[in-house]
């Protein structure tokens, strides 16, 4: 194999585990111990911060990395891009959102109201991870506010020294014939 083969195998294996390992912190989020055990609520806060820290946090980094370097190697370009990437640092926001958490995690006194079971917070890594996935397999056309605006009669792309392609039908089918002028 080679190296682009490399980086795609690792892109896609970091992206799974991030995104597997943000399912499963949303989901121990959403379903929280009560306070009153307090061995149980020492075990979810041991397992939420080794899913954090030895399964999410390097898996996001490398997913990152190697999704880099295989737009460098590629040279992906294209709309569709712009928003994976749009929705990849939202994926971002909410791994930092879940080591918020983390860090809030037995904050909370004894006497305080139960925490709210949040069933968002499951949602939304799914909504972001089908997002991901549907913009990199589909490759959309997805158009930006600078692609709508028109461009002033100057600047038209009139191509190097005047040049125009225009399609002709021959004897043969259809023909580009370019014309200087």
């Amino acid at each position: 194999m080679d190296g682009l083969a490399w980086a795609m195998a690792a892109h896609i294996i970091a992206l799974g585990v991030w995104s597997a390992a943000l399912v499963l912190l949303a989901g121990l989020y959403a379903l929280a111990p009560s306070l009153q055990e307090r061995a149980e609520v020492q075990r979810h806060r041991v397992m939420c911060r080794y899913v954090f820290v030895i399964l999410a946090s390097p898996a996001a980094v490398l997913a990152i990395l190697t999704g880099s370097v295989l737009v460098l190697l590629l040279g992906v370009e294209g709309s569709w891009l712009l928003a994976k990437l749009a929705v990849v640092a939202l994926m971002a926001l909410y791994h930092t959102y879940c080591g918020h958490l983390l860090d809030s995690q037995g904050m909370e006194s004894r006497r305080s109201r139960p925490r709210r079971r949040h069933p968002i917070l499951i949602g939304l890594p799914l909504v972001l991870i089908s997002m991901i996935l549907f913009l990199v397999l589909a490759k959309p056309d997805v158009v930006f506010e600078y692609e709508v605006t028109p461009k002033p009669a100057s600047h038209r792309d009139e191509g190097s020294a005047q040049q125009r392609e225009i399609q002709t039908t021959g004897a043969y089918g259809s023909e580009w014939v370019i014309q200087t002028g």
